[in-house]
């Protein structure tokens, strides 16, 4: 049995679709342990109402934030998955169906002419990122309507290794910081690659950014150390909540490591606002789906 284009267009439609309207659980818990550290009467405030809009937004099914940003899926195909069809077109066409169905704000356009299809797909979009993976029989998917609020701060560097890169790490993290202050709707989640290409480098931080649930920690002791390190002297500055004070300016600090060149390190700095929509799904070969962010009665289409 061969996984259809069908049943990829569907999957697309449903993760995007909830995407947008349902915090996945483990960014809302950390919203909840936030609130429960805060003591600044603004700063709860803020994490109430960020957690009240949660709630109306999944009792209603409605966008829990106005901008449904630009469409991003992650692809993870097993080597002995069987797939019939155009994945890229069967992700787009889900797409389109969820521009309509959420309905999704039509952020899509074209960058010189600003054309807009008024589905939030079209010249590259959605943004489809591909890895393979050994030993697997199913494709996963992951739906992220990404916002630009955060999405404009990213950041990029290059140091050179006669640097003290971990210091050079936090130096430009913090840098970041200070400059974005509450731009980006913190509390936040941010993502940091080091090593690799300029470009590379800047999917590596992205992709780090949904590790779950959150607040786990890389798995590599000294790496762990760093997002530790890196979080409490963020919240340390005590910008808190929409930059307005508190004690939680960010949820976590994911840290990625790629090789690198001998000579010079990249790194790249991508930040996910409180609203940290993603959907997750895996589709086998039988045909069998597995809904893992967003369960679906029935386990299936």
């Amino acid at each position: 049995m061969k996984i259809t284009e069908k049943l990829i267009e569907d999957v697309a439609f449903y993760l995007m679709t909830e995407a947008c309207i349902d915090l996945p659980g483990d960014v809302k818990s950390a919203l909840e342990r936030a609130l429960s550290e805060e003591t600044e009467p603004v700063a709860i405030k803020q994490l109430q109402s960020i957690l009240e809009n949660v709630e109306i937004a999944k009792r209603r099914r409605k966008p829990i934030c106005q901008d449904t940003g630009v469409p991003m899926f992650y692809v993870d195909y097993g080597q002995n998955c069987q797939a019939e069809g155009d994945l890229r077109a069967a992700i787009t066409r889900g797409t389109a169906r969820a521009s309509d169905a959420v309905p999704m704000r039509h952020n899509v356009a074209h960058p010189l002419t600003m054309e807009n299809n008024r589905n939030n797909t079209g010249w590259g979009v959605p943004v489809v990122y591909w890895d393979v993976l050994p030993d697997r029989d199913y494709i996963e998917l992951t739906a992220v309507p990404k916002g630009f609020g955060a999405e404009m701060r990213s950041a990029h560097s290059i140091v050179y290794t006669s640097e003290n890169i971990r210091k050079a790490v936090c130096r430009c993290v913090m840098d970041m910081v200070e400059d974005a202050m509450g731009e980006p709707c913190p509390p936040m989640i941010i993502g940091v690659g080091v090593g690799g290409l300029t470009d590379s480098v800047m999917n590596v931080a992205k992709r780090s950014m949904f590790r779950s649930p959150v607040g786990r920690h890389n798995p590599d002791p000294m790496v762990a150390q760093m997002e530790q390190e890196l979080l409490e002297e963020i919240n340390g500055l005590g910008l808190g909540p929409m930059g307005l004070g508190g004690k939680n300016y960010a949820l976590a600090v994911n840290i990625d490591v790629v090789a690198s060149h001998v000579s010079t390190v990249a790194i790249g700095i991508s930040l996910q606002c409180w609203c940290s929509r993603y959907s997750t799904a895996r589709i086998y070969n039988d045909g069998r789906v597995q809904f893992i962010t967003h369960p679906k009665e029935g386990h299936g289409l």
